[in-house]
């Protein structure tokens, strides 16, 4: 696998035509110029007025998905409604509610069905999509590369039925008490847990996995509602660097999936440097190697970029598919399923 520096992710990213226009919404909004130029290059300036106000008034419901493996949902539904809570189910996931009212005590986050493991609780509905996508099935061997905390690996193992493999690998050791917490409190058994930079593994798992998942650590620029901080965190120079890293992280992917299986990469980012990009550069690796398959999920999805500024994207990539917050009322994320071939 070749390694990707930063300096020449840099070389293709790297603009400093800020228009007046970018650097007083900057301004106003607390933004580095660079990330308010992007949205009016990808937007236009009413929409990104629309994007920079989104950010300020969002505050999505919290969403939790139903352990249907170990409780019927329509009747965790009818105990959590007695308590105070209310629920709407989600278009693409049909196991899966947004909270839209709740009782000011307990949490949801608080309850006797959720230390039972019924449920497993998101801030956001966006984080539910590329396990969706990935579709695993039961008696599969899957990868979640960052798995951490255990959103997407517990999601991933319900969807496999907990039967076949899960190998929830994460980086960081700090992060693996929680993921190992959510995989016992949820009683999955179908799993193995190691600590490895996922840059590593194909080492010794190449050609192994059905499925692969890459939920790439990033700039996390599609949460600006929940940590405003991001606004002004990832300076040019850091996004080259968070870029050189997805781009190995999913050539790994495509490494150890087995030829045939599917990759999911997703990032709960809307730079396209992040996104499309990466897409771009894996595709110029691995070219006849893998796919831009398109997602079948409902809902009413927004297409990856056709291009960005000075950036052409191949045609596939518009299969891919981005989460606006401004339009689809969620945090920002982007999700594209690959396919290998050989």
């Amino acid at each position: 696998m070749r390694k990707v520096s930063a300096e020449e992710v840099l070389n293709d990213i790297y603009f400093d035509d800020i228009s007046a226009e970018a650097r007083e919404l900057a301004k106003r909004y607390g933004y580095l110029p660079y990330m308010v130029q992007r949205y009016i290059d990808m937007l236009g300036i009413e929409e990104t007025k629309e994007l920079l106000q989104t950010f300020e008034e969002l505050r999505p419901y919290p969403v939790i998905r139903c352990n249907y493996l170990r409780i019927d949902c329509g009747e965790l539904v009818r105990e959590l409604n007695a308590m105070g809570f209310d629920f709407e189910p989600l278009e693409w996931c049909n196991y899966c509610y947004r909270v839209v009212s709740q009782p000011s005590s307990p949490t949801i986050g608080a309850t006797h069905q959720y230390f039972k493991g019924y449920y497993f609780v998101y801030r956001d509905a966006s984080p539910t999509i590329p396990p969706i996508v990935q579709a695993p099935k039961a008696g599969d061997i899957v990868l979640d590369m960052c798995a951490a905390p255990g959103g997407k690996a517990t999601h991933l193992l319900q969807l496999m039925e907990d039967r076949g493999l899960l190998i929830a690998n994460d980086k960081a050791l700090s992060r693996i008490p929680a993921l190992l917490s959510h995989l016992y409190r949820m009683g999955f058994k179908s799993f193995i847990v190691i600590n490895d930079d996922g840059r590593n593994l194909p080492r010794y798992l190449a050609n192994t996995f059905d499925s692969v998942l890459v939920d790439a650590p990033c700039s996390a620029e599609g949460g600006i509602m929940f940590d405003p901080s991001r606004k002004t965190r990832t300076s040019i120079n850091d996004l080259a660097k968070l870029v050189a890293r997805e781009i190995e992280l999913l050539a790994a992917g495509i490494e150890l999936a087995k030829p045939g299986g599917v990759i999911v990469y997703s990032t709960c980012s809307i730079a396209p440097e992040e996104n499309e990009y990466v897409i771009m550069r894996i595709l110029e690796m691995y070219r006849g190697i893998v796919r831009v398959e398109s997602i079948d999920i409902p809902g009413s999805w927004s297409p990856g970029l056709r291009q960005f500024r000075n950036l052409e994207f191949p045609r596939d990539v518009t299969n891919c598919i981005r989460v606006w917050p401004h339009r689809h009322r969620m945090e920002g994320f982007f999700v594209c399923k690959l396919r290998k071939l050989r």
